[in-house]
């Protein structure tokens, strides 16, 4: 790298990444297309007309590296609970201790209570809830079972984790339980909150909710981190509600914390207490009649969104005061019910109608023998995961075949099958709207699909050629995310059998010629990070390799996050960090070395390094060492060399600068790999000049650029200066 002047140095920061830069105390999102030079996409464009695959399809629906992450830990908990593993989200996390050595001072740092009154607070209040909104709640309020229970939990603690499904009306519930317990106000929390940190700054006597609270941010969530953020609420007399899915797994040993809604409130009730909101009076009348009654009586069996009795209420107010005809309330209610797909798949009479109609949306138009023993096996399977503390067992005399057809909405007939003695009469089965298969296994929810795509995989193994060029094939070609995503989870239960994994892996070669449409490819390339690549790492890599070299950029991106996956799988990182050394040479290919150099900022950004005891994660490039340490410090260096990507390396090490701020622990070793980072790149300035200018931003990073450019002042760096505070200030 030439010297820079660094009043104009190269790679300037402020080319953002996609979207807003995120709070400093939240790691950033991660980054995708956004990421890609208006300089290499113009090549890409250029070389299209040299690509066969030009002749396919174009695009693809790519994903994001946080979809990638989340789809990974879905995939695994999927696989387990086929395989009779416990249920739960795997965390790929590697600790800092497994990669931190040498250093003394960085390994008294490892686990320091860095929750002191160094660490600053700022408000993480996303709004007031206003008077007028809690005097409706209190209005149209019906108490659920548990509400007694919910206002005890909230008034002698306070902190509680209220865990109902999505619709049951929690956040009503939670904002009427802080309404009565706090004396003053009741504030929502920002969504992306996470609770392990302690940079909260609450007022006294006030409510809080957190209204949205995933399985990511549950992960890293231990009894440590409530326990002190507990301590903080009652020092100022506070209380915080936290909202959770009945899906989000948590530790076991936050059940002191935990409190579970139970039943919602009654349905009846709840419209009855909307209609005498809007009109004012008591609506006893219209709820006398059959029509009304029996639309509630369905509505109570099926306990639909709390949204949707709120709206049938102010529907229902609209009929009493004559604005709306009866009739068409009850038409559209009661059409929306019978219409909901999804509401009747829940309707099967149980585990063994629902892998009925699973196994009939893989085997569409197979003999009925095949489709039932497929069924009978994914429903000891879906039994295993629904209650996994009980022994699934069949029953002597199940159900009998004609009642799970007419429950799937299918029919049988006639037909016949080859055999190794010719063709035998069968009777196959199918179901009556063609259009139901695609229904059944499709979803736009990332999480469905892994279900759906793992519960095909295994009833492939019944027969690999049929559900390969029926169900996972299509999947693979559409170009979507979702189903490209079901596709890869597909294929991971036939790769656990001897005998289909060649076949899978053969397959997944097919698939990535270049003549082969571009989702096809994409999705194979995907599947190479995923655990058929981790356990074949030489084959996957040697593939992705080939793939990393492709004029199409789908294509390359799609390497960048199977090779993240790759790197942070055990026992792959020194092989990964090797590999990534071979392609980013100066003399490697344009197309390899930029998606080598892609790939080292996505195995950055797809996790960070949990420390023990700490309430924050580090960046991994500053976690390394030995000779892992010297591999990224060149990657780094690489990157800030190259002519396209200085940009987003800068913002990175941006990002990490905030967490610094935050956690003045990591300072020290983050001033360490600036240090190797800048003689790397045989420029001592251009570091220093960033770390400025980022201090000088809104809300910068004031205190951790100072000890930063003191920290390396102090390793010898005799030509960087430290900005006293006047200095950053006047620039302000």
């Amino acid at each position: 790298m030439n010297d820079a002047d660094p009043e104009t140095p190269p790679g300037n920061d402020r080319a953002d990444r996609k979207g807003t830069e995120p709070p400093a105390a939240v790691p950033p999102k991660p980054s995708t297309d956004a990421d890609l030079s208006a300089s290499a996409a113009e090549k890409d464009e250029k070389n299209k007309e040299h690509d066969p695959a030009q002749q396919s399809e174009e695009t693809t629906d790519d994903d994001f590296l946080d979809e990638t992450r989340a789809t990974a830990a879905s995939m695994y908990e999927a696989i387990g609970a086929m395989r009779g593993f416990p249920t739960g989200t795997r965390h790929v996390t590697v600790h800092a201790t497994n990669f931190i050595g040498g250093d003394a001072t960085i390994g008294t740092q490892v686990g320091r209570d860095n929750h002191g009154g160094s660490t600053p607070h700022r408000t993480v209040a996303r709004g007031e809830v206003t008077a007028e909104r809690l005097e409706r709640i209190r209005r149209i309020f019906v108490e659920p079972k548990a509400f007694q229970v919910i206002r005890r939990r909230i008034g002698t603690q306070p902190l509680l984790l209220l865990r109902a499904p999505e619709g049951w009306g929690r956040t009503t519930v939670a904002l009427r339980a802080l309404h009565e317990e706090s004396t003053t106000s009741v504030y929502t929390l920002e969504p992306d909150v996470e609770l392990r940190t302690l940079e909260f700054e609450f007022s006294a006597h006030t409510g809080y909710l957190m209204d949205s609270f995933g399985p990511v941010q549950a992960a890293h969530l231990h009894r440590f981190h409530l326990e002190q953020l507990s301590g903080r609420l009652s020092e100022q007399h506070c209380r915080l509600i936290v909202l959770l899915d009945d899906t989000t797994v948590l530790p076991p040993d936050l059940g002191d914390f935990l409190l579970d809604a139970g039943d919602p409130a009654d349905a009846t009730e709840l419209v009855r207490n909307h209609v005498r909101y809007r009109l004012d009076r008591d609506p006893a009348e219209l709820f006398e009649l059959p029509d009304v009654s029996e639309l509630l009586d369905r509505y109570n069996q099926d306990r639909p969104a709390a949204r949707v009795l709120a709206q049938l209420g102010n529907e229902l107010a609209e009929v009493a005061d004559g604005h709306v005809e009866l009739a068409e309330i009850t038409e559209r209610h009661l059409a929306a019910i019978g219409a909901d797909f999804r509401q009747w798949f829940d309707e099967q009479p149980g585990v063994e109608a629902r892998a009925f109609t699973i196994a009939l949306a893989v085997f569409n138009g197979m003999p009925l023998h095949m489709v039932s023993d497929a069924a009978h096996t994914l429903a000891r399977v879906i039994a295993a995961e629904e209650q996994p503390d009980q022994t699934p067992a069949r029953q002597v005399f199940g159900s009998r075949n004609s009642d799970l057809i007419t429950a799937a909405r299918a029919r049988s007939y006639r037909s016949t099958e080859n055999t190794v003695y010719g063709e035998i009469p069968v009777h196959a089965v199918e179901f009556t709207d063609p259009s139901y298969p695609p229904k059944v296994l499709g979803s736009t929810d990332l999480r469905i699909c892994v279900h759906a795509g793992v519960a095909a995989g295994l009833l492939s193994t019944f027969e690999f050629e049929h559900a390969r060029t029926v169900v996972i094939e299509p999947w693979a070609r559409s170009g979507t995310r979702y189903d490209r995503t079901a596709a890869m989870a597909a294929l991971q239960i036939p790769f656990l059998y001897s005998d289909l994994a060649p076949l899978v892996s053969r397959m997944l070669d097919a698939w990535l010629q270049r003549d082969q449409p571009l989702a096809l490819r994409v999705t194979a390339t995907r599947a190479l990070g995923s655990e058929i690549g981790q356990a074949t790492p030489e084959t996957a890599i040697t593939r992705l390799r080939r793939v990393a070299r492709s004029t199409k950029f789908s294509l390359r991106l799609a390497v960048s996050f199977s090779m993240a996956q790759l790197f942070w799988s055990p026992g792959l990182t020194d092989r990964i960090l090797a590999e990534l050394l071979r392609w980013t040479r100066p003399m490697a290919r344009p197309r390899l070395r930029d998606t080598g150099l892609r790939c080292v900022l996505a195995s950055s950004r797809y996790q960070l390094v949990q420390t023990e005891q700490s309430l924050r994660e580090w960046p991994v490039a500053v976690c390394l060492n030995g000779t892992r340490r010297e591999a990224i410090v060149t990657l780094f260096a690489r990157l800030l060399e190259s002519p396209d990507h200085p940009p987003e390396t800068y913002n990175e090490i941006r990002s990490w600068v905030r967490i610094a701020e935050q956690d003045p622990n990591l300072r020290e070793p983050l001033a360490r790999f600036l240090l190797d980072l800048g003689n790397a790149i045989q420029d001592n300035e251009i570091l220093p000049y960033h770390l400025k200018e980022w201090a000088t931003e809104p809300n910068g990073p004031r205190r951790a650029v100072q000890d930063l450019l003191a920290t390396l002042d102090s390793m010898g760096r005799s030509d960087s200066k430290e900005p006293d505070s006047k200095e950053i200030d006047s620039k302000e």
